[in-house]
């Protein structure tokens, strides 16, 4: 088990590093900082600098969830795959889900963009429950 602070001073060092392990402690402590930090900044900073500082947390985040897919022993494949699409679309469908949300409706894209949003969500929630693989 880690202490929060440790977790978040490994949150930082390693913020490109997807190749080592992080434990169950170690990644909830980082999310829960990296959550809080992105509240913080977007409830009372905004705009420009709230955007900026949610950019800057997505590489350790990613990083952090690399690790701790590899700590429980599951393929990171698992998890790079399915991530890369669901950011990838909204730029292929962006458009027309704009003009949807103009006129108020939804699409059958945004549905099964949302299911898949959601069944992703809890698959990672699963996988950082798992105990450590070692």
């Amino acid at each position: 088990v880690i202490d929060p602070i440790m977790a978040v001073k490994k949150f930082w060092t390693g913020y490109f590093n997807v190749t080592g392990r992080s434990t169950r402690s170690e990644f909830w402590f980082g999310i829960l900082f990296a959550f809080i930090l992105s509240f913080v900044f977007m409830f009372f900073v905004g705009g420009i600098i709230a955007t900026i500082v949610n950019y800057i947390l997505v590489i350790p985040t990613v990083a952090l969830m690399v690790r701790r897919f590899r700590d429980a022993g599951v393929s990171v494949w698992w998890y790079l795959i399915p991530e890369l699409l669901l950011v990838l679309a909204p730029m292929f469908f962006g458009s027309s889900w704009a003009q949807a949300m103009m006129t108020n409706t939804v699409t059958l894209g945004m549905k099964i963009y949302a299911v898949c949003f959601w069944v992703f969500f809890i698959f990672k929630l699963f996988v950082a429950c798992i105990p450590s693989k070692k």
